[in-house]
């Protein structure tokens, strides 16, 4: 099976992506690929264990002891539709979504935050940018009962994307 059409073509370091989920992932899990539906498969290096970061639902998963180990288990059906979503993947391509380079597909309004899980509501985003975003509304949220109302919340520039005021030339 052939899955790497559905990962991102990313360039940026693993600290560049993963630095808004340290609180949930830790040092250990380090950055192997980026889905194109925006979650993360992580190597743990110690281990060289596999795991999933689900950024729609602020969760990561141990999937497969090595790298070798995902080669086989992401030939079960079941594991490729769960861990890659290849059909909303193939489903956005028919609508003309197509990430380029560093990009992945995003939520424009998170689920986390009341957005539905539907075509219209996802678009592409820079992989940086998904999952600065992704991983501070889940950390401001993690804590709250399922359904709770969020009144607040305060997103951060990701690194390297912060602009110069208008006024300042140099």
């Amino acid at each position: 099976m052939n899955y790497h059409s559905y990962l991102a073509a990313n360039s940026h370091s693993s600290d560049e992506v993963l630095e808004d989920w340290r609180w949930l992932i830790g040092s250990q899990l380090q950055l192997w690929h980026v889905t194109v539906m925006g979650d993360a498969l992580l190597r743990n290096v110690d281990d060289n264990s596999i795991h999933l970061l689900d950024t729609m639902n602020g969760s990561v998963k141990r999937i497969a002891d090595s790298a070798a180990a995902f080669d086989v288990a992401i030939a079960s059906t079941g594991n490729f539709e769960n861990w890659l979503m290849p059909h909303v993947v193939d489903g956005q391509r028919a609508m003309g979504k197509r990430p380029t380079e560093n990009e992945c597909l995003s939520f424009s309004h998170p689920p986390a935050l009341g957005g539905q899980v539907l075509p219209d509501n996802i678009d592409s985003c820079s992989i940086p940018v998904h999952f600065s975003i992704a991983g501070q509304i889940h950390q401001q949220i993690k804590d709250l009962p399922p359904g709770t109302p969020v009144g607040k919340i305060e997103i951060v520039p990701a690194k390297g994307t912060r602009k110069r005021p208008w006024w300042k030339f140099w």
